[in-house]
């Protein structure tokens, strides 16, 4: 049975996490590894070209952290918070959309007073009612992102998806990979680079998955389902596409 699977993401909701990442980020603020000793003049309001030559680049990035951390420190730890979206021991899943390669999309998605297993539940449930086998699944980047996600948040919150989440697997072995069966093994491409590269043009939003959560944060829960279920439509297309079917 083949399922053309995608879901978002967003960071993790416990409040200690957040606050976790805040005082790491406070304790152990660091300057961008790209910060030149000029950059961080400029940014220190330092223009004495003496005082710039005499002062060594680890004593200027040194003063640097000492003046923006007041400043910088919790914005940082925050965007660091929100990297744990692609991660499925830390992040949590907000939508889900499906379809076989035939069949109608379907999808859910939960606000966040709900409870994430109740969601998961619900949808591995819906997932297998579409047949009696082990789900074939098709997406991009599937298996080192979708189904390791899925599997991470199932075992931490004790759902059995009554169906292997074969993350660990092979491209067209144990699922189907669109990046992979597009660029080969290793390579890299994004859905949308290989839409625009055959003429497949569904989406009418300008949301993508860095903006998910901003728009979860305003409530907008029904354009995330919009845009997860355009997302399974178009790596459908793809996989017809790739296949020849």
């Amino acid at each position: 049975m083949n399922i053309v699977l995608d879901i978002e993401t967003i960071p993790s909701q416990d409040a200690a996490v957040k606050a976790a990442f805040i005082k790491d980020s406070i304790d152990n603020f660091k300057a961008p590894s790209g910060l030149s000793k000029g950059q961080a003049a400029i940014e220190l309001g330092v223009t004495d070209e003496k005082e710039i030559k005499f002062t060594s680049k680890d004593d200027m990035i040194a003063k640097w952290c000492k003046h923006f951390a007041p400043i910088k420190a919790e914005e940082v730890g925050l965007e660091n918070w929100r990297k744990t979206s692609f991660d499925g021991a830390k992040g949590e899943v907000i939508s889900i959309a499906w379809c076989t390669t035939d069949g109608e999309v379907q999808g859910l998605v939960r606000t966040l007073e709900e409870c994430e297993s109740n969601f998961l539940t619900y949808v591995f449930a819906a997932i297998k009612e579409l047949g009696p086998s082990n789900p074939f699944f098709i997406g991009n980047y599937i298996g080192g992102f979708d189904l390791k996600f899925l599997f991470k948040r199932a075992v931490i919150l004790g759902v059995n998806p009554g169906f292997k989440l074969p993350h660990y697997g092979r491209h067209e072995q144990h699922y189907y990979d669109l990046m992979q069966a597009w660029e080969g093994f290793g390579g890299r491409a994004s859905q949308d680079s290989m839409c625009e590269a055959l003429g497949i043009n569904v989406k009418t939003d300008d949301l993508d998955g860095s903006k998910v959560w901003d728009a979860v944060e305003a409530g907008e829960y029904e354009r995330v389902l919009t845009y997860n279920k355009l997302d399974v439509e178009e790596a459908r297309q793809l996989y017809k596409r790739f296949t020849f079917i």
